[in-house]
């Protein structure tokens, strides 16, 4: 068989063994929650599923230009143990981390402007990028929703991490006319629920004034 057909016999048995994956993580999630019962919960400060029950409180982030729904078990990362080893090119980066579950969620805001219109296309180019730089990612969505106060385009792919198979899910979106990026990582086992959560949050997240302002060129 020639090359282009390994490649191709290869990338079906990923496909199938990924797809096994999502379904055995879907099925220990026990009674699946909707996209509306996890936003509403967010904004209520309680999700009670069959496993666990998540708190949640808002957390203001940039001197209060936007304020966060996050599950209580999220520890914020210290700003001096953040930037230790990085070159962080004028950015004002926000993370924080359930070490013992392996859930982190990160997020950046560069000096870069980004008009709202542009969210999109800027997120197309982050994941084509990464793409080529993580060749045993598989990409398997991509999408652009309106939240209460963000635009929010997200980027989902599962990538092998330390702890076995993680989703990764890429943010863009702009925050007073700036490029804001980041993701949120989880183990694929958490796929259902934290899929989900992911786009609670930042559909209720927001910003101060409660609008997206354009850009002055």
């Amino acid at each position: 068989m020639n090359r282009y057909g390994d490649e191709m016999l290869l990338k079906m048995d990923r496909d199938l063994r990924l797809a096994k994956r999502i379904q055995e993580a879907e099925a220990s999630s026990g009674e699946l929650m909707t996209q509306e019962e996890v936003t509403y919960g967010v904004r209520q400060g309680l999700i009670k599923t069959e496993a666990e029950i998540i708190t949640l409180n808002n957390h203001q982030i940039w001197e209060g230009i936007i304020t966060l729904p996050l599950p209580d078990h999220l520890v914020k990362v210290p700003r001096g143990k953040l930037q230790e080893g990085r070159n962080s090119h004028g950015r004002d980066e926000v993370m924080w981390i359930d070490e013992q579950k392996g859930i982190s969620l990160s997020l950046s805001r560069s000096s870069h402007p980004l008009h709202v219109s542009q969210i999109e296309g800027m997120g197309s180019i982050i994941t084509d990028q990464m793409r080529t730089l993580k060749k045993d990612a598989q990409w398997l969505h991509e999408e652009t929703v309106q939240g209460d106060s963000l635009i929010v385009f997200y980027g989902e792919s599962i990538q092998p991490s330390t702890l076995g198979m993680a989703y990764d899910i890429v943010i863009v979106t702009s925050v007073k006319g700036r490029a804001v990026t980041g993701n949120v990582r989880f183990p694929v086992e958490q796929l259902h629920l934290w899929r989900l959560l992911t786009r609670a949050i930042f559909t209720c997240s927001q910003m101060s004034e409660n609008r997206n302002e354009p850009i002055d060129y």
